[in-house]
């Protein structure tokens, strides 16, 4: 039972936002080249308190309940959540949830939160005044986002690409709602009783009628938007407010501050359309921002809060007129940020740090920070993973423009290829199992994880971990040379292969398996590993087009298989946009009519479901 108790309660409105990702413009500058966003002096006297009226519901790294007596937070590395009371900021109590909690919502009385573990498999009901886990049921694979509505729990199921409704009661599926891939953020209009879901990878966002639970609109927020997990609904003014990252791949001459703008995109809600007019472009000022993540509104002031994941900061921005405010300084990895009307604050998740940076929204400035959880992993791990999350020092990127995870977010992929990439368009690769399947790049020509300091030093623009000299990727070994770069290559190491939503049976399986060796698939990609980690030409590649410094021509390093479930598009160029796209391309893969129908299901059923353990 997910209700906590017996009797339930429409959802009511609750400012509360989850955090992370994103799409951009040029900074606003003067005609002499400066910028225009500089922090100004902004009206300090308080208003009244406001109401909670105009804000939809958004499932959030960090959310206030709608009473105003909690503040509850997502620790996603501890399988916890933290509770803490307001207006003291007292923490109360932290409790585990489950795996890799993302994302929180309250329910109307505030007497009860949902989580949903993305790890997990599973959304937990937590009792907030009794501070423990009421019940945990089991939900389609990688749940990012939960919100209840009249008794009907709606979950967002990014690895199937579906909306899935659930009895608040009985935790019993009544229905499922198939959508564009890779669901990420919700967030309620109850009112009109709709809800609107980003979409990771493309800026798409879906609105569905709850009353008939069919997809009533689907808008895009751009062809090139990306990281676009969280969406916060002003219903006041009709706006939805979606910070995001717009990925510059095509762009054959790439250069660091022209490869990944961040950007707050807002709709009409009435229209359903995008409003560029009101877009907000953060690169504003001598530097930029990276992965905005989540956004909160002070309604009454109309001023934005941004939470910028990669270069750990927050931007503060009045919609009045456009205009940074300030930007403010957080700690690691800020996922998750909600503004308490009732104090003029702003509340900010760092998840990387374990910690809620406290933000004085009037006198512009951080106030406390607030220990909430003890980060359970390896030091040199933890280490790593903020260096992969993050562009805040130079040795990174250069004016905080460029991170690791803006391209592999939880390790994976963007779904990009890169035009402009100096060995020749690239397809961003996924970093699953990467510890295991040296060498990396689509030309092979990293041998160790540590040679990303030369991706580093190329691509982000970087000074580099390493104090001094650097070598060829093929040459001597750059592991040893950095702590920090030992530590963000422990990181990797440490990235799994996602398990597969989608299960075959054994008969079926095996039948796939046992085509995959007669067909001479297992030549190359060799299991366990489903790769022999060579070079190979595979009829891919254009000469004219390829740049290896190596040498490496047309050949490719083979990729694994394991988690394409997750990776597309394949090939080196991105040019097979789905696995039977990949069996109709080149003399080498194309099998697709050499047999039969039912053999071909069964093939791609193997495939779809690699990993198997």
């Amino acid at each position: 039972m997910l209700s906590g108790e017996r009797r339930f309660h429409r959802s009511p409105v609750l400012v509360a936002l989850f955090v992370s990702q994103v799409v951009a413009a040029c900074a606003v500058r003067s005609q002499n080249g400066e910028p225009l966003l500089q922090r100004t002096e902004v009206e300090t006297e308080p208003g009244p308190p406001l109401s909670l009226e105009g804000a939809g519901i958004s499932a959030s790294a960090i959310a206030i309940s709608p009473d105003g007596a909690w503040l509850a937070a997502v620790n996603p590395d501890s399988g916890s959540i933290s509770l803490l009371s307001l207006p003291g900021l007292e923490l109360v109590k932290e409790l585990k949830v489950g795996r890799d909690p993302r994302t929180l919502t309250f329910r109307a009385d505030s007497n009860v939160l949902y989580v949903a573990n993305y790890g997990g498999n599973s959304i937990a009901a937590v009792d907030v005044e009794q501070a423990v886990k009421s019940a945990e049921v089991p939900v389609g694979p990688m749940p990012y986002a939960a919100i209840e509505h009249a008794g009907v729990l709606y979950v967002s199921e990014h690895a199937l690409g579906r909306v899935s409704a659930y009895d608040v009661e009985t935790g019993e599926l009544q229905s499922t709602l198939e959508l564009d891939p890779f669901p990420a953020g919700l967030a309620l209009d109850p009112g009109a009783g709709k809800l609107y879901v980003t979409h990771l990878l493309s800026g798409r966002v879906t609105r569905i009628d709850l009353s008939s639970f069919t997809l009533e609109a689907l808008l895009t927020t751009g062809k090139d938007v990306n990281l676009s997990q969280f969406i916060y609904l002003d219903l006041r003014f009709q706006r939805a407010y979606l910070p995001q990252t717009r990925s510059n791949s095509s762009n054959p001459a790439l250069v660091f501050d022209a490869t990944v703008f961040p950007l707050v995109n807002v709709v009409d809600l009435a229209s359903q359309k995008l409003i560029r007019q009101e877009r907000i472009s953060l690169d504003m000022g001598p530097r930029s921002v990276n992965m905005p993540f989540a956004v909160a509104l002070d309604e009454a002031r109309q001023v934005l809060l941004v939470a910028n994941a990669g270069s750990n900061d927050v931007s503060i921005i009045d919609l009045q007129n456009n205009r940074q405010l300030a930007r403010l300084q957080v700690s690691a990895n800020p996922r998750g940020i909600v503004f308490d009307p009732q104090a003029n604050l702003g509340y900010v998740n760092n998840v990387l740090d374990g910690t809620i940076s406290v933000i004085d929204t009037l006198g512009l400035a951080v106030v406390d920070t607030i220990h909430i959880t003890e980060i359970p992993l390896d030091p040199q791990i933890l280490l790593g993973k903020k260096l992969f999350h993050a562009a805040r020092v130079p040795d990174l990127t250069t004016d905080r423009w460029i991170s690791c995870a803006v391209c592999h977010f939880d390790g994976g992929m963007d779904g990009r290829t890169w035009l402009g990439f100096p060995d020749g368009p690239r397809n961003t690769p996924a970093l699953f199992g990467v510890g295991r399947t040296l060498p990396i790049h689509w030309s092979g020509d990293l041998d160790e994880l540590q040679d990303v300091e030369l991706t580093i030093r190329t691509i982000q623009a970087g000074t580099g971990l390493v104090r001094g000299e650097t070598f060829d990727s093929l040459g001597p070994p750059h592991g040893g040379l950095s702590p920090e770069l030992d530590a963000l290559a422990a990181f990797m190491s440490s990235l799994g292969v996602p398990p597969s939503p989608y299960p075959v049976g054994q008969r079926e399986f095996e039948r796939g398996e046992q085509l995959f060796g007669q067909l001479g698939c297992a030549e190359c990609h060799v299991p366990p590993l489903y790769t022999d980690s060579q070079l190979h030409d595979v009829g891919t590649g254009d000469p004219e087009l390829e740049r290896n410094s190596h040498g490496r021509g047309t050949r490719f390093d083979t990729p694994s298989l394991l988690g394409i479930w997750a990776t597309a598009p394949y090939f080196h160029d991105g040019s097979a946009q789905t696995l039977l796209d990949v069996l109709r391309t080149t003399n080498e893969h194309h099998i697709a009519d050499k047999i039969s129908e039912s053999e071909l299901q069964a093939f791609l059923s193997f495939l779809l479901a690699l990993p198997s353990e």
